[in-house]
This record gives C-alpha cells, structure tokens and sequence, in this order.
C-alpha cells in the first residue's frame, strides 16, 4: 500500500445513508443495528450532510436529562428530524484523492470520518480513522513479512 493509493481502494461503497426528513428514531436504530459512528444524509442523491454518534448523544443528553416522562422523551426522539441534528457543512474526499490526503486532513481536523464525493456532489462512500487503521495493520505486516523473510 502506498501513500498515493487512491482511497478508492480502502472506503466503504454505498455506506447506509439516511435523507434530512427522516427522524433520529431511525439514526438510533442504525447505531444500534450496525455499530456505526458516522452517517451521511443524502438528499435527491446529493450529500446533503452527516449525523455523528456525537450529535445524536448530544440530543439525547438534551432530551433525557429533563426529567421528563421516558414516553415523552421517547416522542421527543421520533419527532426530532435528521436535518435539524446533522452536520452541514462537511469537508468531503473527492472519490481521485489518496489515502495521504485522508491521512493529513484526519490528522489537522481532528475528523473520524469523511464523506468521499463525486464530482457532482453524490456520495460514492466513506472513509473512517477505522479504515485507515486497517490499512496501516496490512503494512505493518507486509513490513514485518518483509524483515523476517527478506527475498
């Protein structure tokens, strides 16, 4: 793997997406379902934002700490829409950059994942740190491989 491979090669295709209409009911059942940390919200095929697992604690910290009734908060939760929680405005990866553009814009942004774009703004995939760990765990071993069995 080098630093000039195409992130293509490491994102994750067709990421489950959620539209800006839907409610942070369905959010919750994704994280929960599959684990994830990261959703991007889709409008009419275009990226239209990201809602984080931070941005969803965020609400529930907001709705749970009232001290309100668990069924009201509960209706809290099915009534709150994807497009008044996400993320905007979010830094994408054009699907032609490298896993070193990645590296370098998850090191300076402090960033866990990033949307990966067409040139019309549809989303191709996503890539997370997670991805980029598994990448450098292939080339430590390669490099390891290499070392103990030199050719």
């Amino acid at each position: 793997m080098q630093a000039a491979t195409p992130i293509l090669k490491i994102m994750t295709r067709k990421p489950e997406t959620v539209k800006p209409t839907d409610t942070m009911e369905e959010v919750r059942q994704i994280f929960e379902r599959r684990g994830f940390h990261h959703i991007p919200v889709v409008d009419n095929g275009k990226l239209a934002g990201l809602v984080s697992y931070s941005d969803y604690l965020q609400l529930i910290r907001t709705i749970f700490d009232n001290n309100q009734e668990v069924r009201l908060n509960e209706k809290i939760l099915h009534a709150t829409l994807v497009k008044d929680v996400m993320t905007q405005s979010v830094l994408c990866l054009s699907h032609e950059d490298t896993v070193e553009t990645a590296l370098r814009i998850f090191k300076t942004n402090q960033f866990h994942s990033l949307p990966v774009v067409d040139d019309q703004n549809r989303l191709v995939g996503i890539i997370t740190t997670y991805d980029l760990m598994k990448v450098l765990e292939k080339v430590f071993v390669e490099h390891a491989d290499s070392v103990e069995n030199p050719p």
